[in-house]
């Protein structure tokens, strides 16, 4: 007796992929650290400046330079899945490997979202990491933009960076992170996207690729983990150099599979799992740059 095709459920072979960010796009631009042990000191030094002495014979007047130390913790970053082999079987193909790929947008949307939590949090300094030293004290800059993203607060971010010799001469990029939204409000300033105003190609394939010659970095707003917070309305962007913000890593990313698992029936585990932490190098080379949210 032939069956009817209406009475079939076919399965696909493909595993359809929740739109979603599947890169990293801060912690690719920022350079990563190997660290052996569970914390890590991030050491630099002051500001050194040339003196005149035309004095015969002069004594030796060394200067005593500050060292700077800034503490740096990873966390044990992971993705876990159990997979049903029976809802597997059901496939025509095994999901694992799909599942996997799936675990690895997580993790690098985490590896993003853990730069930007460490962009405008307190880093901990001294000898010891005794003093805590918020944003504001460490020199960062905060742009109210509140009222709109307007070319004058572009040029405000630009100059605050300027000011400070940021970008100036060392091999360091500037970016500004930001929403969907604060893209909107670029694209309709004529002043970026005219040739009237700048010979530079700002607008690449529908997206503005550069602003002010800083490159910016999109993240949605309407995602179920937003990556830019946002508090009473106000959400918080960022500007700031490649050279702002240091990765360590203690763990390389790994993958485990166990099929069969020994805790479950008929069971595949997957999992994910690293060591990764995040901390400021210098407030001047960051900003926050606090938009309001129009969703």
């Amino acid at each position: 007796m032939a069956v009817d095709t209406a009475l079939i459920t076919q399965f696909s072979n493909l595993l359809h992929v929740k739109a979603q960010q599947m890169k990293t796009r801060l912690m690719g631009r920022c350079q990563v650290l190997p660290i052996t042990g569970e914390n890590f000191a991030y050491d630099g030094v002051s500001m050194v400046e040339a003196k005149t002495n035309n004095a015969r014979n002069p004594l030796i007047d060394p200067q005593n330079p500050d060292y700077t130390r800034r503490k740096l913790d990873t966390d044990r970053i992971l993705v876990e899945l159990i997979v049903d082999n029976r809802d597997a079987r059901r496939m025509f193909e095994d999901p694992s490997s799909r599942l996997v790929e799936q675990c690895m947008y997580a993790i690098m949307r985490k590896a993003d979202k853990i730069g930007i939590d460490a962009l405008h949090a307190s880093v901990y300094t001294g000898k010891s990491f005794g003093t805590t030293v918020t944003f504001a004290a460490d020199g960062g800059a905060t742009v109210d933009a509140t009222a709109g993203l307007t070319y004058d607060k572009l040029l405000e971010i630009k100059d605050n960076f300027k000011s400070k010799e940021v970008g100036l001469e060392l091999p360091e990029d500037l970016l500004i992170g930001c929403t969907e939204e604060e893209e909107t409000k670029m694209m309709k300033l004529s002043q970026l996207t005219s040739r009237d105003f700048t010979a530079e190609y700002v607008v690449d394939k529908g997206k503005v690729a550069r602003a002010l010659g800083m490159d910016v970095i999109l993240f949605g707003s309407g995602v179920d983990n937003p990556q830019l917070p946002v508090s009473s309305g106000v959400r918080d962007c960022f500007a700031m150099s490649t050279k702002g913000l240091v990765y360590g890593m203690s763990k390389e990313f790994n993958v485990t599979v166990i099929e069969n698992h020994p805790n479950y029936v008929e069971s595949t585990y997957i999992r994910v799992m690293g060591d990764l932490g995040a901390v400021r190098t210098d407030g001047q080379r960051v900003q926050k740059v606090q938009t309001t949210d129009v969703t």
